[in-house]
């Protein structure tokens, strides 16, 4: 049997995550292994260093991880002892490439895949894993949750991380409201944690014509990276939902999410001039924007896809992820 290990939580930024999780499981017919639990001593991480884990046996493990940091958490997880046809890695925010435990070559020496999401880290776990390394990008549950509806009432809809001139929603709304704009502030968290994934895209960005995002270069926080430019789940779920993205956007991380009005770039962050630009962009906003941004996103990231490349490279087929593909690729053609 295949067994999927990843950090079990509540947390509202990684809802998208667990979503990928539960996605994994179902597709793959795979078991949940929590990491959250797992501490690794040093005589464990001595040995875990110097010592492979036994290979053999039918099943596999799949370890996703939220940072190359957490990969003492998989080292240290009662089952990682076990003999194992394969392991596999798959790292969400792969941009924290300094955060890797040492010796890091080593110890990801012991899996036989090891996948990023940032298309430019490639050269560095290239260099950590040659010939093993994998991008697997960002993406969307976009065959289920994804909507390509003409009914929008939201112009702007503000999500999660915001700089300071965005951070105000009062001030934001009445802005908003003296160019004629409707706009809603951060949607309430649903009381569910299962149920906030499939609330946000179905209740907020499937409704919404434009959703805000900044780049973490030019709106940085405490826990954004420093100088590497990323998208997150923010602008694939949104255009999954028909909606496009407007904001001071990463260059660099684009390609994956560009096409004609997916983006908005605003330049400068400054409210005033922010909502002039896209005040512009309503008034010129036709449905034919959502149902583009909808398709696009199904032939380009549904989690679906990378999810099935990954099992295509571990060897992996499921008569469940063989009928999501044949669902993905007929809703592709439309």
């Amino acid at each position: 049997m295949t067994r999927l290990f990843y950090f079990g939580n509540s947390d509202a930024g990684w809802m998208p995550v667990n979503h990928l999780a539960g996605l994994m499981m179902r597709l793959l017919d795979a078991g949940p292994c929590d990491l959250a639990p797992c501490r690794l001593s040093l005589p464990r991480r001595i040995a875990t260093t110097l010592t492979a884990p036994p290979k053999g046996g039918a099943g596999g493990d799949i370890f996703l991880l939220r940072s190359p940091s957490e990969l003492t958490r998989a080292l240290a997880h009662p089952l990682w002892r076990e003999r194992r046809a394969f392991r596999a890695l798959w790292v969400i925010d792969s941009f924290w490439t300094e955060t890797w435990p040492r010796p890091a070559a080593r110890l990801l020496s012991h899996f036989d895949l090891v996948a990023y999401t940032r298309r430019d880290d490639a050269a560095d776990y290239e260099a950590l894993a040659p010939g093993r390394a994998m991008f697997l990008g960002w993406g969307a549950d976009v065959l289920d949750l994804g909507s390509d509806a003409a009914d929008r009432p939201i112009d702007i809809l503000r999500v999660g991380r915001q700089p300071a001139a965005w951070d105000d929603d009062v001030r934001t709304a009445a802005a908003c409201a003296a160019r004629g704009l409707t706009f809603h502030g951060r949607p309430p968290f649903p009381t569910s944690p299962e149920t906030q994934q499939t609330g946000l895209m179905r209740d907020w960005y499937g409704r919404a014509k434009f959703v805000i995002a900044h780049s973490n270069i030019a709106a940085p926080a405490p826990y954004t990276h420093p100088t590497r430019a990323y998208i997150t789940a923010r602008w694939t779920d949104a255009l999954a939902a028909g909606a496009s993205i407007a904001g001071r956007q990463p260059e660099g991380d684009l390609p994956l999410v560009s096409w004609p009005d997916s983006l908005l770039e605003t330049e400068e962050i400054d409210l005033d001039r922010n909502l002039d630009r896209i005040a512009e962009a309503v008034a010129a906003w036709t449905p034919g924007i959502a149902r583009r941004n909808h398709q696009e996103a199904l032939a380009r990231f549904d989690w679906r896809n990378r999810i099935a490349t990954l099992a295509t490279r571990l060897g992996l087929s499921t008569p469940a992820l063989a009928a999501e593909m044949q669902r993905l690729r007929a809703a592709v053609k439309g």
